[in-house]
């Protein structure tokens, strides 16, 4: 399944920069140490957080976008509630990139939008 997040991720990306838009990834990688008790030795664990819950930060000198890219509007509903978690000013926009299988461009969900329809 990180393969096919990642995927899109990169697709995303890759459909700012050709619109024109700065573009880059935005996610921190954890490196957590576990002690197996049977052996007493160590096994390093690695674990990519996304960083405000958004893969990645987009400008195009007008606008500055924290979004998300997903497979599929069933899990839009999750991108919204993990970006309500941080405080963004109302001069930043929120959006969940949803990729449908074989589509050419994204359907575009702005966080903001979506959270004032559902009030």
């Amino acid at each position: 399944m990180a393969d096919k997040g990642n995927y899109y991720k990169y697709r995303t990306k890759k459909w700012f920069l050709d619109q024109g838009w700065a573009c880059e990834l935005c996610e921190k990688m954890r490196r957590i140490v576990i002690i197996d008790k049977a052996t007493g030795r160590e096994r390093v664990l690695f674990s990519k957080k996304d960083l405000f819950g958004a893969d990645g930060i987009s400008m195009n000198g007008e606008e500055i976008v924290f979004w998300n890219s997903k497979l599929n509007k069933s899990n839009v509903a999750a991108g919204i509630k993990e970006m309500l978690k941080y405080p963004f000013p109302k001069s930043v926009e929120r959006w969940i990139i949803v990729w449908q299988v074989r589509a050419k461009n994204p359907t575009i969900v702005n966080v903001g939008d979506a959270v004032e329809e559902n009030v």
